[in-house]
């Protein structure tokens, strides 16, 4: 070890020798450098500053911290004998404190080994491959969970909905809503639908004898909710729930896998689904739009010639009540150049054609529509369709078409809040295919949304918007 004390280009380098004697040399950079070097058996240098020496300010001539000549000749004259004394007392103190420390350091070793990693083990755990359980409810909705709406009229002013959602669990959850006690309570929990995390939820329902033509009677009226969604394949599954038609939530109910879920239909990984029965949309991985189709007791794909930008939210409304049962929709979607388009048929069979607005919308902006009869008296009448988006700031705008001037879009009060980020908007057309029909009536035009994690539903009734509050988990 060395102590180097600063000072000016003229101070002196002081380093006894390893005899009696004193060299003193002028150092290459300022400053003096004072030590005394002794051999150990062990082949350690040590280098100890002071041995021996005293560095002080003799005031006299101003040369502060240096000896001059005249105190280094001084010294040089001394008994050698003297001088030698003092060196060995030096190398004796030296090689008592070098002792210690090396006796310190070996004890060190003895008492601090380096740990020994056991076979099998790791210094930090593995992350279980089971992610740990959620500490909230086994109901609790999972943060992208999709949204999938349905219901029907049962009488002139009375409905039911049904609303499905995904849980944190994975599971899909089907809830219950009746205008007669006004409360939401889970109808099922469907433990067996295979869908993957996150995945879009959409639904639709039909009456079963109306459907299909045959009497409807107090023993036979069933009505099928149809859910869709996706595997972890990615591929269109279909789940039914039907339920005999009564404000009671214990009716009768049975439940499975629909003809689609074995079709190995594929959709692209982000893509979003929308349905009206008896149609289903989704996006392929070229972009494209896809619709299937039921009819003739199965289901059909075919694409339907539409390029939409990639993750465009879907919604399928029914042209009129009397065109709906023949395959009559209006496709709302984004297209490639994020134009915001409703096109529409008023048959299967015919081609579609742009119905409007085509406005520009952020890309993948979330996106639900809905639809009520213009006209009471006439059930194959116009319709007023209301669009509900988000824009690029959060807010939700309405574009919406309710008269003969034309398309128009507006803001939405700031109640109405703003949907979490990568969610989508549902909302609620009720089905034509029911014995009530599709009644001109805003009592059933609700949407719904994700809002800090909860289930918003909000309310338009023809001239302004109200929420009615969060969906309520029980």
């Amino acid at each position: 070890m060395s102590t180097i004390f600063d000072r000016d280009t003229s101070g002196l380098e002081v380093r006894p020798p390893d005899v009696g004697g004193l060299e003193v040399r002028t150092p290459d950079i300022g400053g003096l450098e004072v030590s005394t070097k002794a051999q150990l058996a062990q082949g350690l240098e040590v280098f100890r500053g002071y041995d021996g020496l005293e560095v002080i300010n003799n005031g006299a001539d101003g040369n502060s911290g240096i000896k001059t000549e005249g105190l280094i000749e001084e010294t040089e004259r001394k008994p050698r004998k003297k001088k030698l004394w003092f060196i060995l007392a030096g190398v004796a103190l030296l090689l008592v404190i070098v002792g210690a420390v090396l006796g310190g350091v070996f004890g060190s070793r003895r008492n601090h080994k380096t740990p020994v990693e056991t076979p099998g083990a790791s210094a930090t755990p593995e992350a279980s491959a089971t992610p740990p359980a959620s500490s909230g409810p086994l109901n609790a909705i999972y943060a992208g969970s999709g949204i999938g709406v349905t219901g029907w009229w049962t009488g002139s002013s009375s409905f039911t909905i049904r609303l499905i959602y995904q849980g944190q669990d994975g599971n899909l959850r089907l809830m219950r809503y009746h205008s007669g006690d006004g409360k939401w309570s889970t109808l099922a929990t469907l433990t067996d639908t295979k869908a993957k995390l996150g995945t879009p939820i959409t639904a639709s329902c039909f009456n079963i004898p109306f459907f299909f033509f045959t009497p409807v009677t107090s023993s036979n009226n069933f009505t099928q909710v149809e859910i869709f969604y996706l595997n972890d394949a990615n591929e269109i599954q279909e789940f039914y729930f039907r339920e005999q038609d009564s404000p009671s939530p214990s009716a009768q109910t049975f439940n499975g896998s629909g003809i689609m879920s074995s079709k190995g239909w594929k959709a692209a990984g982000d893509s979003k689904i929308a349905t009206y029965w008896p149609s289903v949309i989704f996006q392929d991985g070229s972009g494209q739009m896809q619709e299937a189709y039921y009819a003739n007791l199965t289901w059909a794909q075919t694409a339907v010639g539409l390029k939409c930008q990639n993750n465009s939210a879907f919604a399928e409304v029914p042209y009129s009540v009397i065109a709906g049962r023949f395959g009559g929709e209006r496709l709302i979607y984004q297209r490639d150049d994020q134009k915001l388009l409703v096109e529409e048929r008023n048959n299967s069979t015919n081609k579609l054609s742009i119905g409007a607005p085509s406005i520009t919308i952020p890309a993948n902006a979330a996106m639900g529509a809905f639809t009520v009869p213009r006209d009471a008296n006439s059930a194959d009448g116009a319709m007023n369709t209301y669009i509900l988006w988000q824009d690029s700031t959060g807010a939700l705008q309405m574009t919406w078409e309710d008269d003969d001037t034309g398309w128009r879009t507006s803001s939405t009060p700031t109640s109405l809040g703003s949907p979490d980020k990568g969610t989508g908007i549902s909302c609620l057309t009720p089905t034509l295919w029911a014995v009530a029909s599709l009644l001109s009536d805003y009592g059933m035009a609700r949407c719904y949304y994700l809002v800090d994690g909860q289930i918003r539903e909000v309310q338009y009734d023809g001239s302004n918007w109200s929420v009615i509050g969060n969906v309520q988990l029980d």
